[in-house]
């Protein structure tokens, strides 16, 4: 039995999080998405999720627990350690970014605040994470 995509999007930003929901639910209706404001909500959802996300796109940086801590921990926890984890950020350095890479993430992307650039980084997405 094959399960629908499941997409986690954790970002700080509610403008951004709608953005995300506005592609995938117009143009990737099969795939189910869940929203969170930091890697701390993530975290306290995880264990009670009937399915784990088969992708996580997540801002570098927000408040409590930030995505590059919450790589750590998903990296560091056998239970989730597979997942496949997108990095994002308006304003990354480079050693920033390699030090995402050097934790586990599996990609990393320029934030895009407008819905056809969003789009086509997704579809890009899409390419090597199947649905």
């Amino acid at each position: 039995m094959t399960t629908s995509p499941f997409v986690s999007i954790i970002d700080d930003d509610a403008d951004y999080r709608f953005l995300f929901q506005r592609v995938f639910t117009r143009y990737y209706p099969s795939c189910a998405v869940s929203l969170f404001a930091n890697g701390q909500a993530l975290w306290e959802a995880l264990p009670q999720m009937q399915h784990q996300p088969s992708l996580i796109l997540m801002d570098r940086y927000m408040p409590q627990l930030d995505g590059y801590q919450t790589l750590l921990r998903l990296k560091g926890t056998q239970a989730y350690h597979k997942i496949p984890v997108v990095m994002m950020s308006a304003a990354a350095s480079t050693a920033e970014i390699d030090d995402c890479y050097k934790a586990g993430a599996n990609s990393f992307f320029q934030k895009h605040t407008d819905l056809a650039s969003l789009k086509a980084t997704i579809s890009t997405l899409g390419q090597y994470w199947p649905k």
